[in-house]
């Protein structure tokens, strides 16, 4: 059977001498196909398989893998594999797609539409910055996976959260300042006042339609915390490309 699907490329593994086995994610969720002589130097399927491309994939599916044909190129996304911060943001967020996307046909087409718009808007880079993009990606991933409370509301009592609002490790969600006397202090952090807001907007925005955003520092660090243990506490997501990005944004901070 010959079919084709828009399609990005989340990963590319090596495959004998010439060939790659491509992983990539559609509007309906992941496949894998095979590339036959997509990394030889004229191979005309050499820039549609490599990471972060997008396109209309041309495959044949028989039994097992399915073969990539053809490849119509939409987006060559070549700014990520130029710019080193680039090019760590845009492996995170493979990372991130291939471990929460169920495969074909069994994903919301919004999981393909977003990570289509945060990889366009990291090339861009003219608005939001890489780190606030990973933060809205990372809202929308605790979302899907089911690991997003209801972040303008209280996990304990339910209401409209009242300050001094604070995070609760073991909870998975922002306390208001009344139910706060009441759980184990050792076990939260206070966090600013628009915590709860941001992350209900970095949860429900379309990134397609996203503006300039202006955040403190105190403010993105907690965004970071937070998003990181829902994402390994709660979403079960344990990759190390979130170790590995840290370990680079900070290396490129001291040159």
């Amino acid at each position: 059977m010959l079919y084709n699907t828009d399609a990005v490329v989340v990963k590319t593994v090596r495959y004998g001498e010439h060939s790659a086995i491509v992983t990539l994610l559609t509007p309906s969720g992941l496949v894998s196909a095979m590339a036959k002589g997509a990394l030889k130097p004229q191979s005309r399927l050499a820039a549609g398989t490599r990471l972060c491309a997008e396109g209309t994939y041309f495959l044949y599916q028989g039994h097992g893998m399915g073969d990539i044909r053809q490849v119509q190129l939409t987006a060559s996304r070549r700014r990520l594999h130029e710019d080193i911060e680039a090019a760590a943001y845009a492996a995170y967020f493979c990372d991130l797609a291939l471990v929460s996307t169920p495969e074909r046909p069994h994903a919301p087409t919004a999981m393909y539409n977003q990570f289509s718009a945060v990889l366009a808007a990291l090339e861009l880079r003219d608005q939001t910055p890489p780190d606030l993009l990973a933060r809205v990606y990372e809202a929308k991933i605790c979302n899907w996976l089911g690991a997003s409370p209801d972040w303008g509301r209280c996990i304990r009592c339910t209401q409209p959260l009242v300050p001094p609002i604070a995070y609760h490790l073991k909870e998975g969600g922002l306390v208001c300042g009344v139910c706060r006397s009441d759980m184990d202090r050792t076990a939260e952090f206070v966090v600013p006042e628009r915590t709860g807001r941001l992350l209900s907007v970095f949860t429900e925005v379309d990134v397609r339609r996203l503006g300039r955003i202006e955040v403190s520092p105190p403010t993105r660090r907690a965004l970071d915390t937070i998003l990181s243990h829902q994402l390994r506490e709660f979403a079960g997501l344990h990759g190390r490309a979130k170790d590995v990005l840290d370990q680079i944004v900070q290396s490129l901070r001291f040159d």
